[in-house]
């Protein structure tokens, strides 16, 4: 869907909050101006579009700009010099190339746009941080996506390692999830026929990983069908579709059917695998691992002679890996005691333009053992959609009272949601929530004054609510 526009939504969603809670945390660096001083090293100071008033570990003149650095203690905070290396009475240059020499990082164009975005985004800079971004960054290289996967993994407290970070990677390109499990089982299919010498084993592994994909494709239609209301743009090709075999193709799901198949999705995609290999011992865990496609793609991947497997196969194996790997990892929070839970999901959904994924954000007080709190949290949903093109919608649910701004760009958008306001109260009804507020806005346009679509590199095809028929989403 989004890719560059996503990375930017997770990661301002993550600073409003932190700019909400207005929270220095130590390690963190802000080009700091002071205002005024007062006895005892404490001054009033300038840190970005915050003035606190601090203590200060060295003595700065009034007006003087420099590099500073939270440290632990209470209040007032206290913030220490950064200094020019080999200099300790010299404040740095308060500039990123001055923070960099005095940090010890290189001075190349990479490294100072990887530094711009840490001091952005507010994550605590410490000499073992500026390591394994460097590691990072020779195992596999730079650019901005590999810069905001490495600053996202940092802001959610992961572990900056090569595959953290390509994981993370991969959940910001948000790759259609139905069009990369066609080209790996197309993959898989030509190689079982066509490369030579694959042991029995690898064979049988590919037969597998086949029939699995062909499971999720079940739970795909499943979950794609549970979200769709009956309506007369359902062609009699669809309605005479025989049933799958698949235990998950049920017909009209409850709300609590629709949840169920998709935990069904994402226990066949692996999204639990690692947990599972936790709770479960000797050789049921390796039954357990063979029921979903990571675990099956992971024993291809380490199989002692899987260099025999053709190249494309085992890029888009790796690939694939990766995805469900950043999905795993934007579901699991922040790590650390935090008091809201935030967490990111790509779900494949009906009327998303070329079968991209729809991205859904959700923000929430946490509830028992870490939960979300459905009754009190905030989601956002970005979506493609072929019929009404480039939609976002801002929920805030307070209570079991819901809020609700649609931002969209098509003419005459604003009269259907009016139109279908009733049904969608009727519908939260059913599920104990009421509607409070329902705003129509257009899509904001970012500080460049090009819209998100622009961003985004998006190419919707013409279309107009005239010519919409049905409805792609059902609550």
């Amino acid at each position: 869907m989004i890719q560059g526009f996503m990375t930017s939504q997770i990661l301002q969603q993550f600073n409003n909050r932190q700019a909400s809670l207005i929270e220095l945390m130590p390690g963190q660096v802000f080009q700091g101006k002071v205002l005024k001083l007062f006895p005892d090293n404490l001054a009033t100071v300038q840190l970005g579009g915050l003035t606190v008033t601090a203590r200060l570990e060295t003595p700065l003149e009034l007006g003087q700009r420099t590099w500073l650095q939270v440290q632990p203690g209470g209040q007032p905070v206290t913030l220490r010099v950064i200094n020019q290396p080999g200099q300790p009475d010299q404040a740095s240059e308060a500039s990123m190339e001055g923070l960099a020499k005095a940090l010890g990082a290189p001075i190349t164009k990479e490294s100072l746009s990887l530094l711009n975005k840490a001091v952005d985004a507010g994550i605590p800079l410490r000499a073992e941080s500026l390591h394994a971004f460097e590691r990072v960054v020779a195992e596999v290289g730079t650019d901005p996506s590999i810069e905001d996967a490495m600053i996202l993994a940092a802001k959610k407290g992961f572990p900056l390692t090569k595959e953290t970070v390509l994981a993370l990677r991969a959940f910001a390109g948000n790759a259609s999830l139905e069009g990369e499990m066609d080209k790996l089982s197309r993959l898989a299919q030509q190689a079982i026929v066509q490369a030579e010498g694959l042991p029995v084993d690898i064979k049988e592994r590919l037969h597998q990983l086949v029939a699995r994909i062909e499971g999720v494709r079940d739970g795909l239609a499943q979950v794609k069908n549970s979200f769709v209301s009956p309506s007369p743009s359902i062609s009699a090709s669809q309605m005479e579709e025989p049933p799958s075999k698949s235990p998950l193709q049920k017909q009209n799901l409850p709300a609590s059917g629709i949840k169920q198949a998709i935990v069904d999705l994402f226990d066949r995609l692996g999204l639990n695998h690692e947990k599972a290999l936790g709770l479960i011992g000797g050789e049921k865990a390796v039954t357990t691992e063979a029921e979903n496609i990571k675990s099956t793609l992971l024993h291809l991947l380490q199989h002692p002679k899987a260099e025999v497997l053709p190249a494309p196969l085992r890029e888009q194996m790796q690939q694939f890996v990766q995805q469900v790997t950043g999905q795993q990892l934007m579901m699991a929070g922040p790590a650390g005691d935090n008091a809201f839970v935030q967490v990111a999901i790509q779900l494949p959904a009906p009327g998303q333009e070329n079968g991209e994924n729809t991205l859904i954000q959700i923000e929430s007080r946490k509830k028992g053992r870490g939960e979300l709190d459905p009754d009190n949290c905030r989601m956002f949903f970005y979506l493609s959609m072929r019929n009404i093109g480039e939609t976002m919608l801002d929920v805030s649910i307070v209570n079991k009272i819901l809020s609700v701004t649609i931002y969209n760009n098509q003419e005459g958008f604003g009269d259907l949601v009016r139109a279908l306001r009733a049904s969608l109260e009727r519908s939260l009804s059913e599920q104990g929530y009421r509607l409070s507020g329902l705003r129509v806005l257009a899509v904001p346009e970012n500080k460049g004054g090009e819209s998100s679509t622009a961003v985004s590199s998006l190419s919707l095809p013409p279309s107009s609510v005239a010519y919409y028929k049905g409805v792609d989403f059902r609550v």
